[in-house]
């Protein structure tokens, strides 16, 4: 596996944790100045890449590179601070997922709504009319 590939994998593996170009270097195997190009074309694609200030692995304070996952729902990048809802291997901010999940459950409860006046309706014009309700099926 090439330097640049192994990089990039070693970040997409790891979300949210953020390496330097010194330790990414040492791990690879492969020089300083040929892991800046590597990060700095990371960063250039416009990809989920993001600078930061502090490597996870030496705990320096120094332009690091992390990657950031985005919300398979909203396409949002999830906050350091919301790790979000691992599903089937992707993931979800914890609001997306509640809302996917409860969808389901609000449009049920709507149609049952909607059904449940409908022979409200129904039988009160049946009692109006004096009409009797045709005689149930015996099972």
């Amino acid at each position: 596996m090439t330097p640049a590939a192994l990089a990039r994998q070693l970040l997409l593996d790891a979300p949210g944790d953020a390496l330097c170009d010194p330790c990414l270097a040492l791990v690879c195997g492969t020089t300083l100045s040929d892991m800046r190009e590597i990060t700095t074309g990371l960063l250039d694609r416009g990809l989920d890449f993001h600078p930061t200030s502090i490597c996870t692995s030496c705990r320096r304070r120094v332009v690091a590179i992390v990657y950031r996952t985005k919300c398979v729902h909203c396409s949002q990048p999830l906050a350091d601070d919301d790790p979000g809802s691992l599903v089937d291997g992707e993931r979800f901010h914890f609001r997306c997922w509640r809302l996917l999940v409860t969808d389901d459950t609000i449009r049920l409860s709507r149609t049952m709504n909607r059904r449940s006046r409908e022979l409200i309706e129904q039988s009160r014009r049946r009692i109006r009319s004096g009409r009797r309700p045709p005689p149930r099926p015996s099972d």
